[in-house]
């Protein structure tokens, strides 16, 4: 089991547009996935009993994607063809990284893939998307 947490930094106003594209991102169900979630930090809730750490700033709106998968393979498979175009030329002994970005970001998707080291808990409930 894998888990991959993706940083989404989204141009403001655009929210709308993310989600969208987010829904249509078709994953099948014997690609790997046993769960995704995509989450945003919850703005009603200010008790700083739970409100120790932030990935918000001002000038984009955060959503945080979490993703349960068999394997990293899996992964990369299911997930591979919505990965940003991306290109590298040399120019005046400097080296150009070119990034193609889905309009509604504000900065390249962070992720990182996450090992497990024990997990505790029963099922999850039924996703609202099912593919």
């Amino acid at each position: 089991m894998e888990l991959v947490f993706v940083h989404w930094l989204i141009k403001k106003g655009r929210e709308p547009d993310f989600e969208k594209y987010w829904q249509q991102m078709t994953i099948h169900s014997d690609e790997g996935l046993y769960r995704e979630i995509l989450t945003t930090p919850n703005k009603n809730s200010f008790d700083p009993k739970f409100q120790t750490f932030t990935l918000e700033n001002p000038n984009y709106t955060t959503y945080i994607n979490i993703g349960i998968w068999e394997s990293l393979s899996h992964f990369d498979k299911a997930i591979a063809k919505y990965f940003p175009n991306t290109t590298t030329e040399m120019k005046e002994g400097k080296t150009i990284h070119a990034i193609e970005l889905e309009d509604f970001e504000f900065k390249l998707r962070e992720r990182i893939v996450l090992r497990k080291v024990i997990d505790r808990g029963s099922e999850l409930p039924n996703a609202d998307i099912r593919e």
